[in-house]
């Protein structure tokens, strides 16, 4: 996959997100499509172009986003990198198994979001927390067909 492709993609995906999907919540979430991004830059790229994307989406993030500055620069790095590491690892081929595995990094992603919340004074109940993190994720794995045939990845 060619690396601007996919920039203009999450670019684009970026701003679709913080705009149009505003009126899309489902249960007060939307799916993190600058995740989705850089979990298929771990998928195709190797690992210091990846983890590079995904600090630069991090940043993208971070100043679209309320969140605590410099969280998604650091996670999105990692995720890039783990991604790498496990695809090198274990064969994910097909949308289903891409798409378990954009569902568990995007959990980790709202767990860890969720916390920092948490231990910046922010309360939200157990209960609306796990059906949040859990909404989210799903919500975010959803779309992976959809951006993979819109990169134009072998699918």
């Amino acid at each position: 996959m060619r690396a601007n492709t996919l920039l203009i993609t999450a670019l684009v995906l970026g701003l679709f997100q913080i705009t149009f999907l505003e009126n899309f919540k489902v249960f007060g979430v939307k799916p993190d499509l600058l995740l989705l991004t850089v979990v298929i830059a771990g998928l195709f790229w190797e690992t210091r172009a990846a983890v590079i994307f995904g600090i630069a989406i991090g940043i993208l993030k971070d100043i679209f986003s309320l969140n605590t500055f410099g969280l998604d620069i650091l996670l999105f790095g990692l995720w890039a990198f783990l991604t790498v590491k496990i695809s090198r690892e274990v064969s994910i081929e097909d949308n289903l198994t891409r798409g378990l595995l954009v569902f568990i990094i995007a959990l980790m992603q709202n767990i860890a979001v969720g916390l920092s919340g948490g231990l910046s004074g922010s309360f939200i109940p157990f209960g609306i927390f796990l059906r949040l993190v859990f909404l989210s994720a799903l919500y975010t794995a959803l779309p992976l067909p959809l951006i993979l045939k819109i990169t134009k990845t072998r699918i």
